[in-house]
């Protein structure tokens, strides 16, 4: 058996400087700030508002009023929603709404005279007149039931469909959000909010209470306390300490 020594057990030297390198190259790299989107390892934003963002675009409200052959006039039920639609208009802060006519079906002649007793109605519901406009669209000439659209134009906070819930919540690995997480918040605070232009720019500041402004005022002038006397609350005490 040879004596020869084994060859992976041989040492190479390396020079001392090609040493001082390698030392100083992993001394940076450990520096190096690490990337937070390689870490979770997902390709969807953590924030919700930018998977599901509310965008603010122009929409038409509608209700269609059903005309029969034989109507007469509009029903008390009818009126009541047809000046139900105009508080909404009126709410819209909407310039203009119309009242759209049939014009060529069965039904036309009749769709005429309801559509005076809708202004009517409208305006009764607070609507200026000024702010409504008579319209007509082609309908089929056979068609015996053609409606009265009313319609108006406003600014609308909208958002994309949810769904389809082809995704478990339970069943992420990543540790992340899942694709409709969000999705439903979004929908409703879209349909909830009363001006969408909150949702971008602030409103100014309403004016001070200066009934209160002058009474906190002329206490601090005469040395008296200035916030609320809660003594006489229920129990005549304060609860004292809590939270210490």
């Amino acid at each position: 058996m040879s004596n020869r020594p084994f060859p992976t057990a041989r040492r190479s030297a390396l020079p001392k400087a090609m040493l001082a390198s390698a030392a100083l190259l992993l001394a940076v790299a450990a520096c190096k700030p690490v990337d937070s989107q390689s870490v979770t390892g997902s390709t969807l934003p953590d924030d919700y508002r930018v998977t599901h963002p509310i965008s603010i675009e122009e929409a038409v409200d509608t209700m269609d009023v059903p005309v029969g052959m034989n109507s007469q006039h509009l029903t008390g039920g009818m009126r009541a929603n047809v000046q139900g639609f105009g508080i909404k208009f009126l709410n819209s802060r909407s310039a203009v709404i119309a009242i759209v006519v049939p014009r060529g079906s069965a039904n036309a002649r009749v769709a005429g005279w309801l559509a005076s007793e809708i202004q009517d109605a409208l305006v009764g519901a607070g609507v200026s007149p000024k702010s409504i406009e008579m319209r007509s669209y082609r309908a089929n000439k056979a068609e015996a039931s053609a409606p009265i659209r009313i319609a108006y134009a406003r600014i609308a906070a909208k958002t994309a469909g949810c769904g389809p819930w082809h995704e478990s919540m339970m069943a992420g690995k990543d540790n992340t959000n899942y694709a409709a997480y969000g999705c439903a918040s979004q929908q409703n605070l879209a349909a909830m909010v009363d001006n969408p232009l909150d949702l971008l720019y602030p409103r100014a500041m309403t004016p001070a209470d200066t009934t209160r402004r002058v009474g906190v005022l002329d206490k601090y002038r005469t040395n008296s306390p200035t916030q609320g006397d809660y003594s006489k609350e229920v129990g005549g005490t304060i609860v004292q300490g809590v939270g210490n």
